[in-house]
């Protein structure tokens, strides 16, 4: 899996590009339109373009993968060589580490900018696609809130509690749900924070 995001003048754009061991080629771009009310950086731009890959291998029953970026700090987060010190990246962190679980092999590899055929999440003059190739069919999507937004839906167990119930206890009354574990009471004060 190739990832990488575009954050400029025009816009922020994020791309993925999935190579299957048959050479069949799965790309995937979304525009970001959620910066007006969530603002968003290089980093940002990275986390999610890492997501929709991972996301999208998960849906077609991938679970072992070679995951290329050049976002280096993305993937040396990941690995968790670097701590999220960045308090907007501590969401996307979270959410980005429940989708790894699910893998049963992950492995990384950090593409120095010249070096990454997928930069700037643009496609068709970027990268050599051999006449034999299957390319499937292009699909860009429009995304208006940040990628963990979508964790919140998932999670939400129908308990007749609003989805924010646990993070409001935490701030009101320092409590932790009963069956929270360390990484979730960690998770928790991370969200409560922002």
């Amino acid at each position: 899996m190739y990832f990488d995001g575009a954050a400029n003048h025009s816009g922020y754009e994020i791309g993925v590009l999935l190579i299957s061991t048959h050479g069949d080629h799965i790309p995937r771009f979304i525009r970001l339109a959620f910066s007006d009310r969530h603002p968003a950086t290089n980093n940002i731009v990275e986390y999610e373009a890492c997501i929709l890959g991972l996301k999208i291998a998960l849906e077609l029953g991938i679970r072992w993968m070679e995951v290329f970026g050049y976002s280096n700090l993305v993937l040396r987060q990941i690995q968790g060589h670097w701590k999220t010190r960045d308090v907007k990246l501590r969401p996307y962190h979270a959410y980005l580490e429940l989708l790894v679980r699910r893998f049963d092999n992950l492995s990384y590899t950090h593409l120095p900018r010249a070096q990454n055929q997928f930069s700037n999440a643009t496609l068709a003059s970027m990268i050599d696609i051999l006449t034999d190739t299957v390319v499937f069919p292009l699909l860009i999507k429009l995304r208006s809130v940040p990628t963990y937004y979508c964790l919140i839906d998932e999670a939400e167990l129908d308990d007749g509690l609003p989805w924010y119930h646990d993070i409001y206890q935490f701030l009101r009354l320092g409590a932790y749900p009963e069956a929270a574990m360390a990484k979730d009471k960690r998770t928790l004060r991370q969200l409560a924070i922002i």
